[in-house]
């Protein structure tokens, strides 16, 4: 349980640089679903994760004020998952990521709409802080940036640990499921190429 605890801590952080401090890229899946990885003790499973991740959504970039699907929690979901499952079932490292990738999707789908809800109430703040500065509180600035940098950390921390303990509540039966099949690798493959095919549509259609 510490060990989840203190992963959802890393993933709190991991979640502030994506917007609101930072920003220094460690929340590219790349880099966040191998540093996931590595705390686990798994850092393989953590770089196909966030391998696949990054290429799924390689193609939706943050605009003005547009919000994508969380790609940093569908990482690290995705690789906590997947380590969860290798441990626990037995799993190889593929078949393992390949589930847990479906289940850690829809998950940052849904995140995407947290954080829209989140934003929209830290913007509320904008005229609070104005008047704060005309009546020369210059200090409100700083607070209000430190409270949402707060907010965000604790919110993404809450968030992760919902989704995991709904995802590894999956019953065996799913995670026994390409075990059943026979070809992990083959479908890991099949989406090793729809991955790379998201990348090279778009070169294909780069104006």
């Amino acid at each position: 349980m510490t060990e989840i605890l203190l992963l959802s801590g890393l993933f709190g952080i991991l979640s502030c640089d994506t917007v609101v401090a930072g920003q220094f890229m460690y929340s590219r899946p790349l880099i966040a679903g191998p540093l996931a990885g590595l705390y686990l003790g798994n850092p393989y499973v953590g770089f196909i994760a966030g391998l696949c991740v990054e290429l799924i959504w390689i193609r939706i970039i943050p605009i003005g004020d547009s919000i994508p699907p969380d790609s940093t929690l569908t990482a690290v979901l995705a690789t906590a998952a997947a380590s969860a499952a290798v441990r626990n079932f037995g799993l190889d490292n593929l078949s393992a990521v390949a589930l847990a990738l479906a289940a850690a999707v829809p998950c940052g789908i849904v995140f995407k709409m947290v954080e829209i809800k989140s934003r929209s109430s830290n913007s509320k703040k904008v005229d609070k802080v104005k008047g704060n500065i005309i009546r020369g509180d210059f200090g409100s600035v700083d607070r209000e940036t430190f409270y949402a940098v707060v907010r965000k950390f604790f919110i993404s921390a809450a968030f992760f640990l919902i989704v995991y303990a709904l995802v590894t509540a999956l019953p065996a039966s799913y995670w026994q499921i390409l075990a059943v099949t026979g070809c992990p690798k083959t479908i890991m493959n099949f989406v090793y190429i729809l991955c790379f095919a998201q990348l090279f549509e778009m070169f294909l259609t780069w104006k």
